[in-house]
């Protein structure tokens, strides 16, 4: 297999590594029941952006539509977003309010680029390398979301989905 290639399974990783973050990160939140829901409104450790989207219950992983620092609510640009890179580069800490972003981010991340390079390794060509790495980025999300009952139940529902795509392809 090619340098470019593997390359290629790394960067895919990072890229997934960042988004199973921000899932890790807003589902608890977006499917919080109501006395979790009025627990977060009182704590002082979160933005009032945030308060804000969890009041009005409008908290997913489609909005809002940019990552955001749950300490000042600050919109992060394009170049805080590049995975491991701008959490290096701003040393594990919000640009605007300083705050720690926290190890997790930082290890989802790389170890979803060493995974995917691996899977991209050993396995040849793209789809069974494909199939393995969503199916490791879907357990990582279950795995971290486990105690959230209510998030719980909609992964049960997307890895059934899963499963049957994952039949598809091995009977494809």
């Amino acid at each position: 297999m090619e340098y470019f290639e593997i390359c290629i399974w790394a960067v895919l990783g990072l890229i997934a590594g960042s988004f199973v973050s921000v899932c890790l990160d807003r589902l608890p939140l977006q499917f919080a029941d109501d006395e979790q829901r009025s627990s977060l409104l009182t704590s002082p450790d979160f933005s009032l952006y945030l308060k804000k989207h969890i009041r009005k219950r409008t908290l997913s992983l489609a909005t809002p539509a940019r990552s955001f620092c749950f300490s000042c609510g600050h919109q992060l640009s394009w170049f805080e977003n590049i995975p491991v890179l701008s959490f290096v580069l701003s040393r594990g800490h919000c640009r605007k309010c300083n705050t720690p972003i926290g190890a997790g981010t930082i290890l989802t991340e790389t170890v979803h680029g060493l995974v995917y390079l691996g899977f991209g390794w050993f396995l040849n060509g793209w789809i069974w390398p494909l199939t393995f790495s969503i199916n490791f980025s879907f357990l990582w999300i279950l795995g971290r979301c486990w105690s959230c009952r209510q998030t719980r139940k909609v992964l049960y529902f997307a890895g059934a989905v899963l499963l049957i795509l994952n039949f598809g392809v091995y009977y494809y």
